[in-house]
């Protein structure tokens, strides 16, 4: 993985590629959506995003074993 490379490939939302200019940080780690919509969405609504959460916390849980 390049440095500023999503950890995800897909956005958790659309399953669509992420798009370069939709990323943001979770937990240290670079996760990316499909549009800065949905980015800007999760980062600000963090807390109200359970199923989003989730999807980056396997992933980094992936990553980190």
């Amino acid at each position: 993985m390049k440095k500023n490379e999503s950890i995800n490939s897909q956005c958790p939302r659309s399953g669509k590629e992420v798009a370069s200019n939709s990323c943001t940080l979770y937990r240290g780690y670079t996760v990316g959506f499909c549009n800065p919509g949905c980015r800007d969405d999760f980062r600000e609504n963090l807390a109200e995003r359970p199923k989003d959460r989730a999807y980056f916390d396997k992933l980094i849980d992936n990553l980190t074993q």
